[in-house]
């Protein structure tokens, strides 16, 4: 026991029925509107009293571990999910796990092909997205992103989803090959690092793309960089604890990075003018602390735009529970169920369209493709998302933003686009 004399101042595992496949969404067709499609480079500008008491005071402590070298040690489960605009949600073949004891990054494409690395992508469209370990090691930090490809660039006949998904796979190699501390790769930092990669790429010639990256450490510190109206949402026990916003010059013209061929910056000084060029160094940087249980988003537009804050933490809350992932009465709070773990493990999940059967020595045997409890998420979101994108019925929060800003176009229903989301649950080791 220590004394101390002080002075006071006056002024100092889920049962299949529950979780059967909800989503069947036919892509319709097609249709277009000016405020379809982001704009491509955003537009071309010209031009007291304070007294010591009399008396000291004596008070006994004891002193204890610090806090610090008792946090408990996280492990982040993650699973993404995409849809292409126009083309069939199919939740089997669009939910992607990242599995860290197989694979040791998820959008990473190999080779040096154009042609090859394009069948590497996931079926996302414009939108992509990354998962990676930080380095080789064992060291259970990992980097995680999404980007969204400008659309406009389609009009000066440039892919779009080239420069989205080469950022993603930059991003993925950069933190693989991380050879330092992995406390000391940073958001930002591994979004510079990509960007300049890509530039250096003489494959992409011109393009541009929103980005919102994170990099987790296992103390729960998790560090985000967004860039334009790519975001996140962090829920935690059925509330939503943290939320980006997004960076825009204009209305539906978000910061972007881009590559400007010289023809075309030419073609804009003729006419007095520029482009407006973000940089990495523009993305707002936040920096959080994830707990046992968190789920965290990461997601494109194509989910922001037809989907609100509530409508995302009515979905997860509802899957949450319906799973038992978290726990819950009338008279009692929400509650980190003790299955946590084994639900976002592979095959955590047994829903009934992930069973796959085979033949084996002439006889059927069934498989389970591995479902988890954050592919589950990752698909309810993107897959709510496509069904709110072609219902003309519902005003999403693009339509109001639209109704605000451009009220003479009189925009109403979902907003037709790619649609990318990165699910990350946190938990915590040993429980």
């Amino acid at each position: 026991m220590i004394t101390a004399t002080l002075t006071s101042r006056a002024c100092s595992g889920l049962p299949a029925s529950a979780a059967s496949s909800i989503w069947n969404v036919a892509g319709g067709a097609s249709f277009s509107t000016w405020l379809d499609g982001r704009s491509l480079h955003s537009r071309v500008y010209n031009g007291s009293d304070c007294r010591r008491l009399k008396r000291p005071w004596t008070r006994s402590f004891h002193a204890t571990t610090s806090r610090e070298s008792s946090k408990p040690r996280l492990s982040y489960r993650i699973a993404a999910s995409s849809s292409a605009k126009g083309r069939r949600f199919n939740p089997d073949k669009h939910a992607y796990n990242f599995d860290p004891e197989l694979q040791d990054a998820l959008g990473l494409i190999t080779g040096t092909d154009p042609i090859a690395g394009k069948k590497q992508r996931p079926e996302s469209g414009e939108d992509a997205f990354f998962v990676s370990k930080v380095g080789r090691s064992k060291s259970g930090t990992v980097a995680f992103g999404v980007a969204d490809g400008v659309g406009g660039w389609s009009e000066s006949r440039v892919d779009p989803a080239d420069f989205s998904h080469g950022l993603c796979s930059y991003m993925a190699q950069t933190a693989l090959e991380w050879g330092t501390e992995a406390g000391k790769l940073h958001a930002k930092n591994l979004l510079q690092k990509g960007y300049d990669l890509l530039v250096e790429d003489p494959s992409i010639q011109a393009g541009g793309s929103t980005a919102s990256v994170g990099v987790a450490q296992t103390d729960g510190r998790v560090e985000l960089a967004n860039l334009g109206d790519s975001g996140s949402v962090l829920l935690r026990l059925a509330a939503v604890h943290h939320y980006s916003k997004p960076q825009t010059h204009a209305f539906n013209t978000p910061y972007q990075l881009s590559i400007i061929p010289p023809r075309m910056r030419m073609q804009a000084s003729i006419f007095g003018g520029n482009y407006l060029e973000d940089l990495p160094r523009d993305a707002s940087v936040t920096n959080i602390n994830m707990q046992h249980g968190d789920v965290l988003l990461l997601a494109t537009d194509g989910v922001f735009d037809n989907l609100s804050n509530q409508d995302l933490l009515k979905i997860v809350t509802t899957r949450m529970i319906l799973t038992g992932a978290w726990t819950g009465a009338a008279n009692a709070g929400i509650a980190i169920s003790e299955h946590l773990d084994a639900l976002t493990r592979p095959g955590g999940l047994a829903l009934p369209s992930s069973v796959e059967s085979s033949e084996k020595d002439g006889q059927k045997v069934s498989r389970n493709s591995g479902h988890t409890l954050q592919s589950l998420l990752a698909l309810s979101i993107a897959g709510e998302a496509k069904v709110a994108s072609l219902d003309y019925r519902r005003d999403g929060p693009f339509a109001k933003e639209a109704q605000r800003y451009a009220p003479a176009d009189w925009y109403r229903g979902g907003k037709v686009d790619d649609i990318c989301a990165l699910v990350v649950v946190a938990v915590e080791e040993g429980r």
